[in-house]
Order: structure tokens, then sequence, then C-alpha cells
């Protein structure tokens, strides 16, 4: 409750009231352990809330409001507040630079912020990820799959979706451990990227970004892996590869046929 904004007081009194009621303000002062000069004011606080309410007068008494309640009433509430700040900082926004680079610090922002990405999709996207973190991610992409978004995931790890290109090694998470960190690169429509280190022990820092350039070099590297992959299982990936680039490897083709005419292309 103290994460969701309440003080530890008002936490520790409507825990209380959830266990005993309806109570009076010295009674909930002392089951809860509420200094008793601090009780009216937090009764107060969660009564503005909406928290909790009062029952009857000689004496007073009070009941909280059911937790699944309490939360529907905070996300409305929160929801209006984000409404209110998005109008409010709209007129002062300054639109950041396509090539600046954000870092995502920890872990779960890491998480969060490839599912924006995901969520915000709308022709494509390239993934290059590990067993653990695509389980955090799959129910994300299976909606993605769901808007006709085109899907390629490779990795050195097991990775089941349908209605996706997957080109996966199949190895144990726990025996690439002991020489990789987790990775992700994430690319959706060719417009951002998500790239770094998926550690959960560290806050570590994750690149996101609109920079062309690193784009580029992410894309890349996602294209390296899967043509090492192709040939080292012997397996086509030539319709992945011509995917990811668009169009690119057709007019260099045709850059080398003309400087290279008896080689084939």
């Amino acid at each position: 409750m103290q994460n969701l904004g309440f003080t530890r007081y008002e936490a520790m009194a409507y825990v209380s009231l959830l266990q005993h009621n309806p109570v009076t303000r010295y009674e909930l002062s002392k089951n809860s352990s509420v200094p008793r000069s601090a009780i009216y004011n937090v009764i107060t606080k969660l009564e503005d809330l909406g928290a909790v309410s009062a029952q009857s007068f000689s004496p007073e008494t009070y009941v909280p409001l059911p937790p699944e309640k309490l939360f529907e009433l905070l996300e409305g509430q929160f929801r209006n507040k984000i409404d209110e700040a998005k109008k409010d900082l709209k007129n002062i926004e300054s639109k950041p630079s396509l090539d600046q680079f954000w870092n995502i610090l920890g872990y779960e922002n890491m998480i969060l912020k490839a599912k924006e990405l995901i969520q915000k999709a709308e022709k494509n996207i390239f993934l290059s990820v590990w067993h653990r973190e695509f389980g955090l991610l799959e129910k994300d992409l299976k909606e993605a799959i769901k808007r006709k978004i085109h899907i390629i995931i490779f990795s050195f790890t097991e990775v089941k979706m349908a209605q996706s290109r997957l080109l996966c090694y199949g190895l144990e998470e726990k025996e690439l451990e002991k020489i990789w960190p987790h990775r992700i690169i994430l690319i959706t429509d060719k417009q951002e990227v998500l790239m770094g280190d998926a550690d959960r022990m560290q806050k570590k820092k994750t690149v996101w970004t609109s920079n062309r350039a690193l784009i580029g070099v992410a894309l890349n590297h996602i294209i390296m892996d899967i043509t090492l992959f192709g040939n080292r299982l012997n397996q086509p990936v030539e319709d992945a590869v011509v995917q990811m680039q668009n169009g690119e490897t057709d007019y260099l083709d045709h850059l080398l046929k003309g400087k290279y005419p008896k080689i084939k292309f």
C-alpha cells in the first residue's frame, strides 16, 4: 500500500479496519498501533480518499472500502490525474530529438518499455531474445500477431510462437548463462530500438532510441545471427533476411552484378 502512495500509518489503519470493523478511532488506534495523536489525521485522509467511511456518529465508527473497490477507485483517480497532467504538460513539452539516446534503468523498466514498443508496433517486430524475457513478452507478442504485425524472432534458447518466423537454436538457458549475460534487441517498424543486457540482479541501463544508425547496427546484428544460424544448421533463412532488409539486398545485388558481371549473385 505504501508503494501505491499511502503513508505507513494510513496503510496500517486500513489493514486493521479490514480485520476489525466497525471500530471507533480509539479502537482503531489500539488495533493498528497508529498513535492516538495521529489517528484523527489518518482517518481524515482515508475518508477524503474514499478508502474508509463513517458508519455511525454516536460514537463515530468506521468501516473500510473493500480492496477490490478501493483498487477500482484508485485506478480511476490515477487515470484522471494522468489525463490532467498530459493536458497541462502538452503546452510546454519540447519534442526530444529523434537521435536522442534514452537509458532505461533496471530490469522491470526494460520489460515495461519492451511491452510498450510491441503494443505500439504497426508493421513489423524484429526480436533477439532469451527464453526468460520472451515469456514476459509473449502475451504482447500474441496480441501483435492478432493485429497482423509481422514478427521475426531469433533466439539461442527455446522459443515457441505460432504465426511468427522463428529462428531458434533451442539451447538450454542455464548453459548459455555460463558464457553470456541475457540480452535483448527489439526493433519495431524500423523506427525504434531497445537494446542491452537483460539483468535481473543489477540495475543495468538499456538503450532506447530512434537513432537510425543504431537501428541499422541492431538490425545487422540480428541478421548476422540469423545468417550464421542458417549456415550452421543448413536451413533457409533468406526470407527472414530479405524481410528485415526491406529490398536493400535486391539493390545491392544489382550493384554487385554491374561491378562483377561474371559472378553469380
